[in-house]
């Protein structure tokens, strides 16, 4: 008995009325994507499994790097940061060759590979991106990002249980090629809409103040630092959930929030300012009895370190809260000596 190929356009023989590719047709199609789908979840595994397998010292090695940058970061936090930095490793990180491991993986693999079409996906994955932006847009099985320093739109299929975003809120990712679209390597890390505007102006502010031309090329280079620092920067609204040691300890974060919202102060610095602030009451557990002094104090440092609207001296600061300029001085100086590492390190993730 003869088999009859089907056209994709015949009617379909289950008698529907419809074309075949509209009906069974289609049933097959999405079959043979979720084989596919399978393939390239197999594909990133191995992936991993290679680095750690032939490169696992130089990974270690580099994470002992960046660990000195990630300030406090230890426990499950470190755990979180040593896997992603596993994973962008793979992509960025540069061997004595000059070329990445997914280099290396891809021509490793690529002999036993017989399936034109992974072949060709696995090819592209030397194009991998990094990115930071927010998802406009979230379906069942669709993803998109739309970057914060270029403006470019990705759009990332969710399989493999990759579920749970929602739209506005802001995405770090590391992305491989899948077609026309992408997929996450291994996962979106997704942070609150509430706060994405602060995050974008930090993402912004720190291309900026680096140097770099390339954005595309300063995501890849900072991209877990930026996963670090960028949610810490951005807690002007998180006032109320901290433990205060006393009511003018939380004054002072408020008068500040305030005085900077109503100066038009960029809201990323206004969250450094606030942080910095909740830092140096962690590190002190102070009770303060005249908030404004402290506000003055921690005004001052922010125009320090950050390219603020106001540049105020010592003496307008002093000014504005009722003290002459060497009360600011020393209040300034009270809270810098106990931050003095965070700003540091902030500087450097920014500046480096």
């Amino acid at each position: 008995m003869s088999t009859v190929k089907i056209s994709r356009n015949d009617p379909c023989p289950c008698g529907s009325g419809k074309k075949y590719k509209k009906c069974c047709g289609k049933k097959d199609a999405v079959s043979i994507k979720e084989v596919l789908n399978h393939e390239v979840i197999e594909l990133q595994k191995e992936a991993r499994v290679f680095a750690l397998t032939h490169y696992e010292d130089d990974i270690r090695d580099d994470f002992t790097d960046l660990i000195d940058i990630l300030e406090d970061t230890e426990g499950e936090e470190k755990q979180f940061y040593e896997f992603v930095h596993s994973f962008w490793y793979i992509l960025f990180g540069t061997l004595e060759e000059e070329v990445s491991v997914m280099h290396d993986y891809m021509q490793e693999k690529l002999p036993y590979i017989t399936r034109p079409r992974l072949k060709r996906i696995l090819q592209s994955w030397t194009e991998g991106k990094a990115v930071a932006g927010v998802l406009t847009e979230v379906t069942e099985d669709q993803a998109v990002i739309k970057d914060t320093l270029t403006g470019k739109i990705y759009n990332v299929s969710l399989f493999d249980d990759l579920n749970g975003f929602e739209q506005g809120n802001y995405a770090f990712a590391l992305l491989l090629p899948y077609g026309e679209e992408y997929l996450a390597f291994p996962a979106i890390f997704d942070l609150p809409k509430e706060n994405a505007a602060q995050f974008e102006d930090y993402i912004q502010y720190s291309f900026e103040e680096t140097g770099y031309d390339d954005p595309e090329e300063y995501l890849a280079e900072y991209f877990v630092d930026l996963m670090h620092e960028t949610p810490k920067l951005a807690v002007a609204s998180s006032i109320d959930n901290f433990d205060w040691p006393s009511k003018g300890a939380e004054q002072v974060a408020e008068i500040f929030r305030d005085d900077m919202i109503a100066a038009g102060e960029e809201p990323w610095i206004i969250g450094m300012g606030v942080s910095l602030w909740m830092d140096y009451i962690e590190k002190t557990g102070k009770q303060v009895k005249k908030p404004d002094n402290y506000v003055a104090g921690l005004r001052y440092l922010v125009t320090t370190i950050a390219d603020t609207n106001e540049m105020l001296t010592q003496k307008e600061v002093g000014e504005k809260y009722g003290i002459n300029a060497s009360r600011v001085s020393i209040y300034y100086g009270e809270i810098y000596n106990e931050v003095e590492d965070t700003i540091r390190n902030l500087i450097e993730s920014s500046n480096s």
